[in-house]
């Protein structure tokens, strides 16, 4: 039996653009970003802000000095946002169905630029944030790891007490959910920005 659902965010339930945002980084004088920016796994200093071992006052400090001029942090700011569409009304209203029978989770490796994004009314049309929709989320840079560690999953089993065979783990990162079914998770590979829906519903079907 299914008691939980666990989603990754970037790419699941906001469609992602890493090019778009490596323009956008270009365009501020990051003339390497397409070096450091990976939605699975950023490099560099973009890679510190997700694991949280610099904020992000810090990463517009080294990323100036890693530009050889200095940034406005609201233009790297706008640069960041320019990664995610806002989430799909559709697939949240779907999360908000799945509630009344689910424990519902977010686990996403992500820095504190998106994620208070996230947390504010800009992130859907329903101008909701993403805390309405979720029991809790699990975000890499307060966590102090990242996906496909498996120290980050075992973290966020002990502090929801979820059982792994219990537990559905989405995400669009494949190397991510081999990690999850070591740990004994189930789990369904998303593409970005595409409806899983209807897997979902399978799965749940087949798994009541």
């Amino acid at each position: 039996m299914i008691n939980n659902i666990v989603f990754d965010m970037g790419g699941v339930l906001a469609k992602i653009h890493p090019e778009r945002a490596i323009r956008s980084f270009e365009a501020i004088g990051v003339s390497d970003a397409a070096d450091l920016i990976n939605p699975y796994n950023h490099s560099g200093l973009f890679g510190d802000l997700e694991r949280g071992t610099i904020d992000a006052d810090e990463f517009v400090r080294q990323l100036s000095a890693h530009c050889g001029h200095e940034l406005n942090p609201e233009d790297v700011r706008r640069a960041w946002l320019s990664i995610a569409n806002p989430a799909e009304v559709e697939k949240l209203d779907y999360i908000l169905r799945l509630r009344p029978r689910y424990r519902l989770y977010v686990l996403s490796n992500n820095n504190p630029i998106v994620t208070g994004w996230a947390r504010t009314s800009e992130f859907s049309a329903a101008g909701r944030p993403v805390t309405d929709y979720f029991d809790r989320l699990y975000i890499s840079y307060e966590m102090h790891c990242m996906k496909p560690e498996p120290e980050i999953f075992q973290r966020m089993i002990e502090d929801s007490g979820m059982v792994p065979a219990e537990t559905l783990f989405i995400d669009d990162g494949a190397h991510h959910l081999v990690t999850a079914r070591s740990l004994g998770f189930h789990t369904l590979l998303a593409t970005n920005g595409g409806d899983w829906r209807p897997d979902v519903d399978r799965f749940l079907s087949e798994n009541k």
